[in-house]
């Protein structure tokens, strides 16, 4: 059951990557803001960012455009919450090392996916991961 809520963090942490990934190369903040369809810019109702359940919902399509969303959210979500999970179950505790392995995986999603999108690797990305793998290791 705890790794229930474990796998969940991670789809919850995916989705905040994925609005990482779309605001900075659109020059938006990544804090500020709501999230909202790109096609018909309309600020998206809180029921419909549930992680993978809302895609599978809306059939991957925007609630008031109906334009396609993009499958880069559901699978950055699911192979989120897959490398929380696999990484839980590795330490099979919380502890330090664990947190620091989360946002290492997370950092590297980020990047990974951001260079596949835009063929781009930022340093407003790689910078903070140095940072914390200095303090963190």
């Amino acid at each position: 059951m705890f790794e229930l809520l474990v796998f969940m963090t991670g789809l919850a942490i995916g989705s905040f990557i994925n609005a990482a990934i779309f605001r900075v190369h659109e020059g938006e903040s990544v804090m500020r803001g709501r999230s909202k369809c790109r096609s018909c810019e309309q600020p998206i109702d809180a029921s419909d960012l549930i992680p993978i359940v809302s895609f599978l919902l809306l059939r991957g399509r925007c609630r008031r455009c109906k334009s396609v969303i993009s499958w880069q959210y559901p699978l950055v979500e699911l192979i989120t919450g897959i490398l929380f999970f696999l990484l839980f179950f590795k330490h099979r505790e919380f502890s330090l090392l664990l947190l620091r392995d989360w946002i290492f995986v997370s950092f590297l999603v980020i990047i990974f996916v951001y260079d596949l999108r835009h063929m781009l690797i930022l340093d407003r990305f790689t910078i903070p991961a140095m940072i914390v793998a200095i303090i963190l290791n």
